[in-house]
């Protein structure tokens, strides 16, 4: 049964996992308002970094974080969409079923 369970179950469940894991992290990766309403504005993060130099007229610095801030979600993005489209895909993009 574990044997069954890595070569079948964890394969078949993978492509939901990785979309699961994808949709998690671009929501935590932008929590703004829940940090801020925790943290009380005493916690400092990428956004609330970000939300500061912007509204102090620092766009240079603000443009330069913001690249920080969604380049690693573009990345993650790009390899599950590279994962999900390599497994189990026909030529052509057609799912099978």
């Amino acid at each position: 049964p574990i044997r069954a369970f890595l070569l079948v179950g964890v394969p078949a469940a993978l492509p939901g996992i990785a979309t699961g894991a994808l949709f998690v992290f671009l929501i935590s990766w932008s929590q703004y308002a829940l940090t801020l309403l925790i943290g009380g504005g005493r916690v400092v993060t990428l956004p609330v970094l970000m939300f500061a130099f912007a509204s102090a007229g620092d766009l240079s610095i603000a443009a330069a974080l913001s690249v920080v801030f969604v380049l690693p979600a573009v990345v993650v993005l790009l390899l599950t969409a590279r994962l999900l489209s390599s497994r189990g895909a026909l030529p052509g993009g057609v799912m099978p079923g």
